[in-house]
C-alpha cells in the first residue's frame, strides 16, 4: 500500500507540472511504441493500449486511481500546457511548431529482445535480391516488370532498373529494400555496372552481420572491423589484382558486361577502335532490325559544357548545335563586356556562329551572350576550358591547332589580348556540339597535317619523359591529349524486331559501354565471380592485424564474398560450394583460375575471355558494406503516416514498452 501510495503522489505532481507519465504495463514487451499528436485518428494506431481521456495515467490494468481529483488532467490539457511550454502567455509563438504535426502520426519499432525492425527490414532485402539476384552471371534470367494497369510490360536484365521498379507493402520491409537499392544506384554512378552484384553482397553481409550482432557481438566493433577490411581489400584489388586492359581484351569486357552477348561485345568493340579510348560513344534507338554505327571524327572536350542552359539551340537533345563555326581560344578569363565586345563584332561580321573557350565567364558576360541569344538570335556557344594550370593551357594549345585558331591571352607565345582580338584569330570548326558535361569539335581537313605534326611532337615527348623517368600520372596526362587530337564520336544504332527487345538491348549496350570505361579507369579483373573470391582468401590475412573484436567484421566480408559465385553456379543449373571448392584448390596454383558458367569449364579467366572491370568489383563491395554497416548499427526505426487534414483527435492512452 505504501508503494502504491508514493506512485500515485509521484504522478499527481508531474501532473500538476505539466508532464506526461509514460506508464508501464507488466511483462508483455511489444515491438512498438507508438507516439501521436492532437490531430492522430484515434483509431489508426496498431499496438496502442488506451486509457479513459479523463484518467491521468494507471499502471497496468490495475492502475492509479488515488490521484486527487484538483491534481487531476485531461490529456487534451496537458498537450495544450505542453505546447504552450515557457510561452504559455504567447501560444501564437508555438503554432507553427503544431501545425507541422498536422495529419501526421509516427509509428516507433525498437530492436528490444527480438530485433523486430530488423529482422523486417532484412525480409525486404532478401525479397529484393531473390528478384535481382536471378539475373546475375551469363545463365541468368530475365524479369518481367509491368509498372501500372494498361502500361506495356519491360523485360529486364539489369539489376538497378529491376530494383528501381520494387515496391513493398510492408514499411518496415520497405525501408530495407531502399537502403539496398541505395547502395545499387552509387554503384551504377560511380562505375556503371555491378548493380546486381551489389545487391546480393548486400544481402549477404547483413544476413552475416545481423546473425551475429544477435549473438551478442558489438555492433560497433564490427562495424569498425568491416571499415579497416574494406580499406585492406581495396588496396590489395588495386595494387595486386587488377591488370591493364588491351585493345584485344576491350570486346570480352563488353561481351562479359552484356550477359555474354557477342554481338554487342563486337560492335562496341568496332566502335571504340574507330573514335580510340578518349572517343565518345552514344547510344540511340534505330530505325532498322539491325545494329548500326555512324562515326564523326573531331576533338571531345570532357569537362568542357556549356556555361548557361539559355544558349542552348536544339532542345531536343538539350545540346548547343552548330556547323562551321568560328572558334574562339581564349587563355584566359572574360570578366568584363569591353573584352567580349570585340570579339562579337568580329564575328557578325564573318556572319558565322562562334565558339567561344575561356577559363571563365562573368555573370555579366553570360547574360550579354544569352539576352543577345535570345532576341537577336544570336549563334554562339561558350564554354569553361576543362582542367587548370599548364594542363589547361595545353588543351586550349591543342583546340587552337585543330580548328586553326590563334590563342588569345596576354601570356601566351602571342600576347594578344582580348581587346585586340580580330577575325583573323579566330578558327574554325566543321561542326561544334556542346553539351551539359563535355563538347565535341570536329576540325576542318585543312588542319589536318598540323594535327598530325602535334601528335608526332607529343608522342616523341612522352617517349622522352619515359627515358627521364616520368611519373605514371604525367604519362596519362600526355595519352589523353594524344587520344583526344586523334578521336571522335560514334553513334550506335540499336536495332530490334519489337519495342520490348529493343529496350533490353539498349540496356545491355549502357551496361557494356558503362563497363569499358571503368576498365579503362582501373583495369581488369578475373570474371565470373573469381575476383570476390580471391578477395575472400585475402581477408585471412587481414583477420590477425585487427583486433579480437574487430575480428567478426572481417569474418562477415570473407563469408559474403562467397555469395555472388554460389549464385552465378546455381543460376546455371550447378552446386554452389562444389563449384566453390573447385576454384579455390585451382586458385593454389594459378591466381586467375576460375569457373566459365556458360561453358561450365574451369580454366584461367583471362585467357578464356571472362573478366570485368577491377572498379565495378571496388564499387560493389564498398557501397554494400557501406548500407550493411547502417543495418547493424540500426536500433530504432520511425515511420510517419498521413492521416489527411480532418484527422481527430488522439485519444492518448497507455504507452507499453
Amino acid at each position: 500500500m505504501r508503494g502504491k501510495s508514493n506512485l500515485a503522489a509521484a504522478a499527481a505532481c508531474i501532473a500538476v507540472a505539466g508532464a506526461v507519465v509514460l506508464c508501464l504495463s507488466g511483462t508483455d514487451v511489444p515491438r512498438t511504441r507508438t507516439v501521436g499528436t492532437p490531430t492522430v485518428a484515434s483509431g489508426s494506431i496498431s499496438r496502442f493500449h488506451r486509457a479513459p481521456a479523463s484518467m491521468f495515467g494507471r499502471v497496468g490494468k490495475r492502475g492509479v486511481r488515488d490521484v486527487s481529483v484538483q491534481n487531476q488532467m485531461t490529456h487534451q490539457a496537458m498537450l495544450n500546457q505542453m505546447s504552450q511550454g515557457d510561452n504559455m502567455d504567447n501560444p501564437e509563438t508555438n503554432a507553427p511548431e503544431m501545425a507541422r504535426f498536422k495529419g501526421y502520426h509516427s509509428q516507433i519499432f525498437f530492436n528490444e529482445r527480438d530485433y523486430y525492425p530488423v529482422r523486417k527490414m532484412m525480409a525486404g532485402v532478401r525479397k529484393l535480391a531473390a528478384v535481382v539476384g536471378c539475373t546475375l552471371g551469363p545463365k541468368g534470367r530475365n524479369v518481367v516488370v509491368q509498372r501500372k494497369v494498361g502500361a506495356r510490360p519491360r523485360i529486364i536484365n539489369d539489376g538497378v532498373s529491376i530494383a528501381e521498379q520494387i515496391s513493398l507493402v510492408n514499411d518496415l520491409e520497405e525501408i530495407g529494400c531502399q537502403m539496398v537499392i541505395e547502395a545499387s544506384k552509387r554503384t551504377n554512378a560511380d562505375a556503371g555496372d555491378g548493380t546486381t552484384s551489389a545487391i546480393v553482397l548486400s544481402d549477404a553481409l547483413i544476413q552475416e552481420g545481423i546473425m551475429r550482432v544477435v549473438a551478442g557481438n558489438n555492433a560497433m566493433q564490427i562495424y569498425r572491423g568491416m571499415e579497416k577490411t574494406v580499406v585492406a581489400l581495396t588496396k590489395y584489388l588495386e595494387e595486386e589484382v587488377a591488370i591493364q586492359v588491351t585493345d584485344d581484351q576491350i570486346e570480352d569486357v563488353a561481351t562479359i558486361s552484356a550477359s555474354g552477348n557477342r554481338v554487342i561485345g563486337k560492335f562496341i568493340s568496332r566502335a571504340l577502335h574507330t573514335v580510340g579510348r578518349m572517343g565518345l560513344i552514344t547510344l540511340e534507338e534505330g530505325q532498322q532490325v539491325e545494329d548500326t554505327i555512324e562515326t564523326e571524327m573531331g576533338m571531345f572536350i570532357d569537362e568542357c559544357g556549356y556555361v548557361s542552359p539559355r544558349l542552348i539551340n536544339n532542345a531536343d537533345d538539350g545540346v548547343i548545335q552548330y556547323k562551321d563555326a568560328s572558334v574562339v581560344v581564349v587563355d584566359d578569363e572574360i570578366e568584363t563586356l569591353e573584352e567580349i565586345i570585340p570579339i562579337m563584332e568580329a564575328a557578325f561580321e564573318k556572319d558565322a556562329p562562334i565558339f567561344i573557350v575561356a577559363h571563365a565567364f562573368s555573370k555579366d558576360v553570360v547574360n550579354f551572350l544569352a539576352l543577345n541569344k535570345e532576341r537577336s538570335g544570336l549563334q554562339v556557344a561558350a564554354v569553361n576550358a576543362p582542367s587548370f594550370g599548364e594542363l589547361r593551357s595545353c588543351i586550349l594549345e591543342d583546340l587552337a591547332i585543330l580548328t586553326g585558331a590563334t590563342v588569345i591571352g596576354k601570356d601566351t607565345d602571342f600576347g594578344i589580348e582580348l581587346k585586340a582580338a580580330t577575325a583573323d584569330t579566330f578558327g574554325t570548326a566543321n561542326l561544334i556540339e556542346v553539351g551539359k558535361e563535355g563538347s565535341l569539335v570536329q576540325g576542318p581537313d585543312t588542319t589536318k597535317a598540323a594535327v598530325d605534326s602535334r601528335v608526332e611532337q607529343l608522342e616523341q615527348l612522352r617517349d622522352q619523359r619515359e627515358d627521364e623517368g616520368i611519373l605514371p600520372f604525367e604519362k596519362d596526362k600526355i595519352n589523353r591529349r594524344i587520344a583526344k587530337l586523334k578521336g571522335g564520336v560514334a553513334v550506335i544504332y540499336v536495332g530490334a524486331m519489337t519495342e520490348l527487345e529493343l529496350r533490353d538491348r539498349k540496356l545491355r549496350y549502357d551496361d557494356a559501354l558503362c563497363a569499358i570505361r571503368s576498365a579503362l579507369e582501373e583495369g581488369i579483373v578475373p570474371g565470373g565471380a573469381t575476383a570476390y573470391i580471391k578477395l575472400a582468401d585475402k581477408v585471412k590475412d587481414i583477420i590477425p592485424t585487427l583486433k579480437p573484436e574487430e575480428q567478426k567484421g572481417a569474418e562477415i566480408i570473407q563469408s559474403a564474398l562467397e555469395y555472388p559465385m554460389k549464385l552465378v553456379a546455381r543460376n546455371a543449373g550447378s552446386h554452389g560450394p562444389l563449384v566453390l571448392s573447385n576454384v579455390r584448390k585451382g586458385q593454389k596454383q594459378d591466381s586467375r583460375y576460375g569457373w566459365n558458367a556458360a561453358e561450365d569449364k574451369y580454366g584461367d579467366m583471362i585467357e578464356m575471355g571472362i573478366i570485368e572491370p577491377a572498379k565495378v568489383i571496388r564499387c560493389a563491395l564498398e557501397n554494400s558494406v557501406s548500407v550493411a554497416k547502417t543495418f547493424l548499427l540500426t536500433e530504432s526505426v520511425v515511420i510517419q503516416h498521413w492521416l489527411g487534414e480532418k484527422a481527430k483527435e488522439a485519444d492518448y492512452g497507455e504507452l507499453r514498452m
